[in-house]
């Protein structure tokens, strides 16, 4: 029986960086819809199981009222029903079910918490958050299309998946986080509002990856650095540093003063010592730090699985031909 996992986080697009930056914003009414679209796909290739995470928006309720009678209809028991923590469980509940994929809707904070509780699964995260380096900009109809087509494969299924890396972080050597497209070293003492958008605060800039395309933290490595998919790039601020521009949210181009670059090899340790301030996971500000903590950050390469829709897409066609 092929089970497909949902999970939406109907917070996702609707932090600070609209007052403070352009931030587009995305409507639970347009999540919702975006959820209906991916069902059709699926639907269309003979899926009927689905897995939701429940929420107080309601954004899987019209998806379940237009197809009823089309689907089996299975809602995770979180206990919680908003804020991360419910998003940790229903990621951690669709791994013990065993989904075949998860369709995940939010930017790269909400795919960082699935990623976090998902071991093999593979993901298809489609973006309606705020910086969406991580996930697919592509139509959700296509998507549930290519993740039918995917699921519904009996052997091969490993040529159609793309493996993702990620930045493993360490306090005082106990496994702490991870980030999937970057992580900031702030000098902001307190998480707050979460949100960094202040160049001011950068100290240091881990990544796994940066585009010109992207909007983000991520988006200053490619002002510095050519792309490498098997290795990371570290970025050290300064004031006697290179002086670039970059995007670092939607509508905000920011001035920053680059001291230092360099790439990491995978599994390399970085550590960090006799600083003060918070860790930012993929845009978010999440850890404390003191000054007599002592911080190891790494590159590894065996992070989350997500289906390669393009790929995926276009073996369909061509099966059909």
């Amino acid at each position: 029986m092929t089970k497909i996992g949902v999970i939406a986080n109907p917070s996702a697009g609707k932090d600070i960086r609209r007052l403070v930056a352009s931030g587009r914003i995305i409507s639970n009414q347009e999540k919702a819809n975006i959820i209906s679209r991916f069902i059709t796909g699926l639907i269309s290739k003979g899926i009927r199981d689905f897995y939701f995470m429940p929420d107080k928006s309601g954004l899987c309720k019209p998806a379940i009222e237009n197809y009823r009678d089309k689907i089996n209809i299975n809602f995770l028991d979180t206990k919680f029903y908003d804020g991360p923590e419910q998003t940790l469980i229903a990621a951690s509940l669709l791994n013990d079910i065993k989904c075949d994929c998860v369709l995940v809707l939010g930017g790269d904070g909400t795919n960082r918490l699935v990623a976090k509780k998902i071991n093999q699964i593979p993901l298809i995260p489609l973006s309606t958050g705020t910086n969406n380096a991580f996930p697919l900009m592509i139509d959700p109809t296509i998507a549930g299309i290519a993740a039918g087509f995917f699921v519904n494969l009996r052997r091969g299924k490993k040529k159609y998946l793309i493996r993702n890396p990620y930045i493993n972080v360490k306090v005082d050597e106990n496994e702490k986080d991870i980030a999937l497209i970057d992580l900031a070293i702030s000098k902001q003492n307190f998480v707050g509002s979460k949100a960094i958008w202040d160049p001011e605060m950068l100290e240091e800039l881990f990544l796994t990856k940066s585009s010109p395309l992207t909007i983000g933290l991520s988006s200053i490595g490619s002002r510095v650095l050519s792309a490498n998919k098997n290795k990371g790039m570290r970025i050290i601020f300064g004031e006697q540093g290179k002086v670039i521009y970059a995007p670092i949210a939607p509508g905000l181009i920011s001035t920053l003063k680059v001291k230092k670059w360099s790439l990491m090899n995978p599994d390399e340790i970085i550590k960090i010592e006799n600083f003060s301030g918070t860790i930012a996971l993929d845009g978010e500000r999440e850890i404390e730090i003191f000054g007599n903590n002592k911080i190891e950050i790494s590159y590894k390469k065996s992070g989350p699985y997500i289906i390669d829709i393009i790929k995926s897409i276009k073996q369909d066609n061509l099966s059909q031909n």
